[in-house]
């Protein structure tokens, strides 16, 4: 990965993260309630100019069914909103690299250790730890398909 891409996935983490807390738990329908009543907009109005059933709003409002992204877009655009749907990271790329370069190494170490049991050859755990280190960063270094391909 391109280090300005890791970079604005680390930017939009971060203010996603900012703008999920801030929105307190709130459901998109109970935002969509708050946004509507202060501008004074009455369900059925908000509807129509939606130009989706009025029904369709009491139930998104209510926290029930799950609307569509078309759905959505109409009814907040006619609260003239724009919806932001982003992938928020729930910790850093390089944690998730990480921990799955440990998984790999820890199975393939496994089968190195298996291997040898049955040979009657039993390494100490520095020994272990060292070739486990060593995996990892072997398949840290190495392309990113490496460190997701299936075994």
């Amino acid at each position: 990965m391109e280090f300005s891409e890791l970079l604005l996935i680390e930017e939009i983490a971060k203010e996603g993260a900012k703008a999920a807390q801030a929105a307190r738990g709130l459901t998109p329908g109970a935002l969509i309630k708050m946004i509507r009543k202060q501008i004074g907009l009455p369900q059925i109005v908000l509807a129509r100019i939606a130009k989706v059933p009025q029904s369709t709003i009491s139930r998104i409002e209510k926290g029930q069914g799950d609307p569509s992204l078309a759905t959505l877009r109409r009814i907040l655009e006619a609260l003239q909103c724009d919806l932001v749907l982003l992938p928020i990271l729930r910790e850093p790329i390089h944690t998730i690299r990480r921990r799955q370069a440990r998984k790999k190494a820890e199975a393939k170490v496994q089968y190195l250790l298996g291997t040898m049991h049955l040979e009657e050859q039993e390494p100490d755990k520095k020994f272990t730890d060292a070739l486990l280190l060593q995996e990892e960063e072997k398949l840290l270094k190495g392309t990113n398909s490496t460190l997701w391909e299936e075994e």
